[in-house]
C-alpha cells in the first residue's frame, strides 16, 4: 500500500540516478525533513480527500500524499508509515499493519490547544462533531464550526454539523427536528397521541370551567374531525351493511313468494311468469352489489359464519369504548335529540364515530349550556373525538397501494396541523391553549423537514392503521433519486414496522427488472418462525404478478438509524479544506 507524495520537494542538488539514496533531505513548507528508507513517520491524519491523504507528523511537519486505501483513515486517526524507498521527487511508503490511533479525546484536546481557543464544552462537542463528520480540524474550520454553532445556541452541535455536511438548509426549527431524528423521537403517530391528548384536555377545561362555550368549542372540533370523506374501512362497512341488507330483503322476497304461491291457485306456470321476475332483478341486484365489494372486510364478511361477527374497525365505538364505557356515554345522550336506533348502535358498538359524532353536532342548536359540557368533559366523546382525528391520519395497507392516497393524507394533515395551531386564536382571540398549538407547530414542522428531505432523498413517514393496533412505519427509498431516474426498473427500498407483538421489524425489498428479492430482519425469534410459516403466500402472490421471488429471515442487530444509515449514507462528504496541522502550535 505505497503512499506516493507529491508535495514534498526535494532539497538535495541533485541526485543519483542510477540508484536511490538511502537517506535524503526534502523540503516541507518553510522547514526540511531528512527521511531514511525503512524509517516509521508517525502522525495525525489532518485531511482526507479522495485518494489523497495529509499527514502531520510528530516533528510537526507535514505532507499529503496519495493512498488507494485512503478512505479507510479517519481525520484524527494516529497512522504509521514505513519508507519503502526514496527518490529525486517521490517518497515510497507503505502503511505498517495494526497502525495506531490516537484516542478521539485526546486529538479534540489537541486540537484546541494547536488552535488556540479554549477548551469548553461547547468547543469540545464542536470538534468531536467535525471528527465524527470526517470534517477538516484546522483553527479556520474549527472557528467556522464554532460561528456556526452560535447562531443555534439552544441546537445539538452534532445536528448543526452533520446538516452543514449534507447541505440541508438551517432554520431553528429543521435543525431541531432533524434533532429528533437523530434521536429516534421523530415518529409523527406518537405525536398525534399527544396532540389528540391535548385537544381533549382543552375540552375538558372549557366544559368544567366556562361550559357557556362549550358548544362552540365542540362545533369548531368536529368541523376539523369530520373534514374530508370516510376512511376506506368505513366505506368497505357501509357496502357490507348494504350488501347485508339487500341479502335480508332478498330473503324477505323468496318467503313471500313461497307463501304466495301457496296461497293463491292461480296456474303454477303463471305464477312462475308473474313472480319470478322481480325476484330475478332482486337477485342480480345482489349480485351486483356482492361483486362490486373487493375489500378486505367485505371478504372476511363473506367468510364469516353465521355465529361469527366481522370484527371491529378502528371507527366503530366498539373498537374505541369498553361496554361499560359505551352504556355509560349512551346514557349522558339519552337526554339528547337522538334516535332510539342510535342509541342502540351506541351500545352495541356497531356505530361508527363519524356517524355518531355528525348526528350530536346537529344536535347542538337543542343543547342547553349544561349538557354541552357535560358532554364535552365525557370519556366517551373525547374518546371518540381522538379516533376521529387519528382515523384521517393514518393509512390502512389496502390505502397504501396508491400514491394520491399518501399525498392526499400529507396534505390534510398539514392544512388540520395549521388549523389547529391558531385554534386557540381563532376561538377566544388569544392561545390560551398553547399546549395544542405548540404541539401542532412541532407536528407541521415535522411535515415541513419531511419535504426538505425529500428533495434529495426519498424518505416518509407512515402513521399505519392495522386491524388491531396502529403502528409507526419508516419507507426508505434507498436508491437515489438520480439513479432510480436513469433505470426505474432497478429499486431498493426499505420498510421499517414497530409492532406491538411482532417487535420491530425492517424488510427491504430489492427489484431488479422482473426480480424481487425480500429480507426480513426480526427483532425476535418467534417472529422469525411465524414469518417462516407464511411466507409462500407472499411468494405465491408475488409470482402470479409474474416477478420471480426469493426471500431471506434474519435476525437485526440493530434498528435503522435514519440519520447514521440512510440520510448519510452515500452523502458527499463536502469540500474539506486542505491544510497543515501543526501539532506544535
Amino acid at each position: 500500500m505505497p503512499i506516493i507524495s507529491n508535495s514534498i520537494q526535494n532539497n538535495t542538488g541533485g541526485g543519483n540516478s542510477a540508484g536511490v539514496s538511502r537517506t535524503r533531505t526534502f523540503r516541507s513548507g518553510n522547514s526540511t525533513v531528512s527521511l531514511q528508507e525503512g524509517q516509521t513517520l508517525k502522525g495525525v491524519v489532518s485531511d482526507i480527500h479522495g485518494n489523497q491523504i495529509t499527514l502531520s507528523m510528530e516533528d510537526g511537519s507535514s505532507f499529503t500524499g496519495k493512498l488507494p486505501d485512503a478512505n479507510q483513515y479517519s481525520i484524527g486517526q494516529k497512522a504509521a508509515f514505513q519508507i519503502t524507498g526514496l527518490d529525486n521527487n517521490t517518497i515510497y511508503m507503505k502503511a505498517i499493519s495494526g497502525a495506531y490511533l490516537l484516542d478521539m479525546e485526546d486529538t479534540i484536546e489537541q486540537a484546541l490547544e494547536e488552535a488556540a481557543l479554549p477548551k469548553s464544552d461547547r468547543n469540545l462537542e464542536v470538534v468531536r462533531s467535525l471528527l465524527q463528520n470526517q470534517q477538516s480540524i484546522s483553527r479556520e474550520n474549527i472557528l467556522s464550526a464554532i460561528r456556526l454553532c452560535a447562531q443555534y445556541p439552544d441546537s445539538d452541535v452534532n445536528s448543526v454539523i452533520t446538516m452543514q455536511r449534507l447541505h440541508l438548509p438551517m432554520t431553528p426549527e429543521s435543525v431541531r427536528q432533524f434533532s429528533d431524528y437523530q434521536n429516534q423521537t421523530h415518529q409523527i403517530l406518537y405525536q398525534m397521541d399527544s396532540l389528540t391528548d391535548s385537544i381533549a384536555d382543552m375540552m375538558n377545561t372549557i366544559g368544567n370551567q366556562v361550559p357557556r362555550l362549550s358548544k362552540m368549542v365542540a362545533d369548531q372540533i368536529l368541523n376539523l374531525a369530520l373534514e374530508g370523506e370516510a376512511s376506506y374501512e368505513e366505506q368497505a362497512l357501509a357496502r357490507r351493511i348494504e350488501e347485508e341488507s339487500a341479502q335480508s330483503l332478498l330473503s324477505e322476497s323468496e318467503e313471500q313468494e313461497s307463501e304466495l304461491a301457496n296461497t293463491q291457485e292461480t296456474e303454477p306456470s303463471e305464477q312462475e311468469t308473474v313472480s319470478s321476475t322481480p325476484l330475478a332483478r332482486m337477485k342480480q341486484i345482489f349480485t351486483n352489489i356482492t361483486d362490486s365489494v373487493s375489500n378486505s372486510i367485505t371478504s372476511s364478511a363473506a367468510e364469516t359464519t353465521v355465529q361469527e361477527a366481522p370484527p371491529l374497525i378502528h371507527e366503530q365505538a366498539g373498537f374505541v369504548l369498553s361496554e361499560q364505557e359505551r352504556l355509560e356515554f349512551a346514557d349522558l345522550l339519552s337526554d339528547f335529540s337522538l334516535s332510539e336506533e342510535t342509541l342502540d348502535q351506541l351500545k352495541d358498538g356497531s356505530i361508527t364515530a363519524r356517524n355518531l359524532l355528525t348526528q350530536l353536532k346537529e344536535s347542538f342548536p337543542d343543547l342547553s349550556e349544561e349538557q354541552a359540557g357535560k358532554l364535552l368533559t365525557s370519556k366517551g366523546f373525547q374518546s371518540l373525538v381522538k379516533e376521529q382525528f387519528l382515523s384521517g391520519w393514518t393509512l390502512s395497507p389496502e390505502q397504501l397501494k396508491s400514491k394520491a392516497n399518501v399525498e392526499e393524507l400529507y396534505t390534510k394533515m398539514s392544512h388540520q396541523f395549521q388549523e389547529l395551531s391558531s385554534f386557540s386564536e381563532k376561538v377566544f382571540g388569544k392561545d390560551i391553549f398553547s399546549q395544542v398549538s405548540n404541539q401542532a407547530n412541532h407536528m407541521q414542522d415535522n411535515l415541513d423537514f419531511m419535504r426538505t428531505l425529500n428533495d434529495t432523498f426519498q424518505y416518509i413517514q407512515l402513521p399505519l392503521k392495522l386491524q388491531n393496533q396502529n403502528t409507526h412505519g419508516d419507507l426508505y427509498v434507498m436508491t437515489r433519486k438520480e439513479a432510480l431516474r436513469k433505470d426505474p426498473k432497478n429499486l431498493k427500498v426499505l420498510l421499517h414496522l414497530d409492532m406491538e407483538h411482532l417487535g420491530t421489524l425492517d424488510i427491504q425489498i430489492a427489484r431488479e427488472n422482473t426480480s424481487i428479492s425480500t429480507k426480513f430482519y426480526v427483532a425476535k425469534e418467534d417472529t422469525k418462525h411465524l414469518l417462516e410459516k407464511n411466507i409462500e403466500l407472499l411468494s405465491d402472490a408475488i409470482n402470479e404478478q409474474g416477478y420471480a421471488f426469493t426471500s431471506e429471515l434474519l435476525l437485526k442487530e440493530k434498528d435503522v438509524d435514519i440519520v447514521n444509515d440512510f440520510i448519510a449514507a452515500d452523502a458527499p462528504v463536502g469540500n474539506i479544506t486542505r491544510y497543515n496541522f501543526d501539532l506544535r502550535a
